[in-house]
């Protein structure tokens, strides 16, 4: 009886662990199963996108960056020295210079850059009496602080950033080589005085008649006496600039070099608005050599 009993258990171990390798195999099927369903859900909807972005690219128009304008050759070959980057570069300075000039008043930096017709298009006569003002001011809360007023005037640069420059046109002429550089930049400054929100709001205006009356409020706020207040003025935009030089002028490889270090004695320039060596007061030479900024005409992108 008692190994009529034994037999009982262990035939009903046997089939237990019979049903649990069965469990534990259909399992494993199962599992396999949804894995390769991932699978393959995940490739239909990959080959999805891929063919969507595919179809997103051929609709969309050429990328402009990588071209270079009508007559890029033939200055090359009046010139096999030619660097655009150098073009390029001097743009992002010429901004730059711009914005030290209406912010600072000193158009020194500018000047050694532009020809003498710049300063007779728009945008030169803007960025001159711009710079004007903005000594006048300078100079006029020096005398105030001389006196004791304590009227508190200032045009603080916060923030630069230009974008990326891009070559537009080349004209190779029998007098002059001109270069247009298409480059946008845009600047911040704070303003501290009395009727500070409509200096900035004039700045901002975008037709004659609200800049008037931007000014002719912000002049009330000084005749009235009111408290300096703080406000933020942002400007900005694209432009084309047209950088020329003569016929025959000829890109040193060397000038490049010339722009970090006085090539009369040697000495570091210690700053990028420092137009003569501070040693031997040489002047600091450009890194583009004659090429020099005629226009700058704002434009619509």
């Amino acid at each position: 009886m008692v190994s009529a009993i034994a037999g009982t258990a262990s035939s009903t171990g046997v089939k237990v662990f019979g049903i649990f390798e069965a469990i534990v195999f259909v399992s494993w099927i199962v599992f396999f199963g949804v894995m390769l369903l991932m699978v393959a859900v995940v490739t239909t909807t990959r080959g999805r996108s891929q063919r969507r972005r595919a179809a997103l690219r051929a609709l969309r128009p050429p990328r402009r960056a990588g071209r270079l304008p009508a007559g890029i050759d033939a200055l090359r070959r009046a010139d096999p020295q030619f660097d655009e980057q150098l073009l390029l570069d001097a743009s992002l300075t010429a901004t730059f210079l711009v914005f030290a000039a209406t912010t600072t008043g000193d158009i020194g930096p500018l000047r050694r850059l532009v020809t003498d017709s710049f300063w007779e298009s728009p945008f030169g006569k803007i960025t001159r009496l711009t710079a004007r003002d903005r000594r006048r001011e300078d100079i006029q809360s020096a005398k105030d602080a001389a006196t004791g007023r304590s009227r508190r005037r200032l045009n603080l640069p916060i923030d630069y950033h230009p974008s990326v420059p891009e070559l537009t046109a080349v004209d190779v002429g029998r007098r002059q080589q001109r270069v247009s550089v298409r480059v946008a930049f845009s600047q911040l400054q704070a303003v501290v005085q009395e009727g500070a929100e409509f200096v900035a709001a004039g700045a901002a205006a975008r037709n004659f008649g609200s800049a008037l009356k931007s000014l002719g409020q912000s002049v009330g706020a000084r005749m009235d006496g009111q408290l300096a207040s703080v406000s933020w003025m942002a400007a900005g935009g694209h432009y084309r600039l047209t950088f020329v030089r003569p016929s025959g002028a000829r890109t040193d490889p060397s000038a490049a070099l010339a722009d970090r270090t006085c090539v009369t004695c040697g000495a570091t320039y210690q700053s990028e608005l420092a137009i003569a060596c501070q040693h031997c007061q040489a002047p600091r030479a450009l890194p583009w050599g004659n090429w020099r900024l005629d226009e700058a005409v704002p434009i619509s992108y």
